[in-house]
């Protein structure tokens, strides 16, 4: 299990080398948090709680509304955005960047370390 929590580890880290990224989590869907980097003074729990509802509402929405299959959420402040999003049946991938940042790449970044993130988890459950 320690493979587990080191690779994702690893794949966070990765992610605090794109430039626009202030900061980012993986939680379980159930609110819980699995590793972040979020700045002191911010709770990860809270964050991870919140994360959780947005995704699980949104969810629910894009089916009552049938518009396919969820993709993610963005929350726009004055002061930067959070992008939530699936990394697989257990965990979201949350990220919070700068208001200025170049979503396009970040998207890419985010949706990479995603698939890593649920291909890791995966691996864990089969082996």
């Amino acid at each position: 299990m320690t493979d587990v929590w080191t690779r994702i580890e690893e794949t966070i880290d990765e992610l605090s080398h794109v430039t626009d990224i202030k900061s980012c989590a993986v939680v379980r869907r159930d609110g819980l948090v699995v590793t972040h980097t979020l700045p002191d003074g911010v709770d990860p729990k809270i964050v991870a709680a919140m994360t959780a509802a947005i995704v699980g509402t949104s969810e629910m929405a894009t089916i009552q509304l049938a518009q396919g299959r969820f993709v993610r959420a963005i929350v726009e402040s004055d002061h930067g955005k959070l992008l939530s999003l699936g990394a697989g049946e257990e965990a979201l991938l949350v990220a919070l960047v700068y208001d200025d940042a170049n979503l396009g790449l970040v998207l890419m970044a985010l949706e990479r370390a995603a698939k890593q993130v649920e291909r890791i988890l995966q691996d864990a459950g089969n082996g």
